[in-house]
């Protein structure tokens, strides 16, 4: 049996790249070659990322070669000449190793979301920074949601130790573990509001960061927490679409 690619395992990961590219173009309202070439060049560049990591070279000279064809065709038939330009930040991004560290994190969601701007850059030929900036700003509250909702598993969970004070001490870090979200989100909620009317497409994302803190568990359900964000990002996409 011929040996498969290695597909990425980050199910997130796969909504912050995917999302904000169907954002693009059903604002856009166009669905043509140009826009399916894209959309194959970058499967086959996230892909071959991590062939790469993996050390996988076969796969990732590959890959990088079908990126390369789907993409020539953008620049050369319909001169989208600023495609280069995503394709080296989007380059410079991927070599960084996938990481548990917030920051690092947080700096990936603006370069998986890359694809919010190439997508409306190929279906109308202008360049707009604002699908990128609004994608980004979603995703990287979904950044700090999951992270919440990993750290309670440990800090809200039982001590590995007799504790007296299990009350106390679940509450009193409660806050603590959700704080971050309720910052993030708190200002999100100040961009919702200037931002009219696409700043709406926020409201189900804050609604449901300050009911997670609100019934934060200890209880980890990593499918249903994964799924859930799978439909939040659905649902924002839904709204984008529809308010543009």
């Amino acid at each position: 049996m011929a040996e498969r690619p290695p597909v990425p395992r980050e199910h997130g990961a796969w909504g912050i790249l995917l999302v904000p590219f169907a954002t693009a173009v059903g604002g856009a309202g166009v669905w043509n070659l140009p826009v399916a070439l894209l959309l194959v060049s970058v499967l086959c560049f996230y892909v071959a990322r991590t062939s790469w990591l993996k050390r996988n070279y076969r796969w990732t000279a590959i890959l990088l070669a079908g990126s390369f064809a789907a993409a020539v065709p953008l620049v050369v038939v319909w001169k989208l000449w600023w495609l280069p330009a995503f394709g080296a930040v989007a380059a410079v991004l991927a070599v960084q190793p996938t990481s548990q560290n917030l920051w690092r994190q947080l700096l990936a969601v603006p370069g998986l979301t890359l694809t919010a701007p190439a997508a409306w850059y190929v279906a109308t030929g202008t360049l707009d920074y604002r699908l990128w900036l609004l994608n980004t700003l979603y995703f990287a509250g979904g950044v700090f949601y999951v992270r919440m909702h990993l750290a309670a598993a440990t800090a809200l969970g039982p001590h590995p130790h007799p504790n007296p004070l299990p009350v106390e001490r679940g509450e009193g870090t409660r806050w603590k573990v959700g704080l971050p979200t309720l910052l993030y989100h708190g200002a999100l909620a100040v961009v919702a509001v200037v931002w009219q009317p696409v700043g709406l497409a926020y409201i189900p994302a804050i609604a449901r960061a300050f009911v997670g803190v609100i019934f934060l568990s200890p209880t980890l359900r990593i499918k249903r927490l994964g799924w859930t964000e799978v439909a939040h990002s659905v649902l924002f996409a839904a709204l984008v679409i529809a308010i543009s």
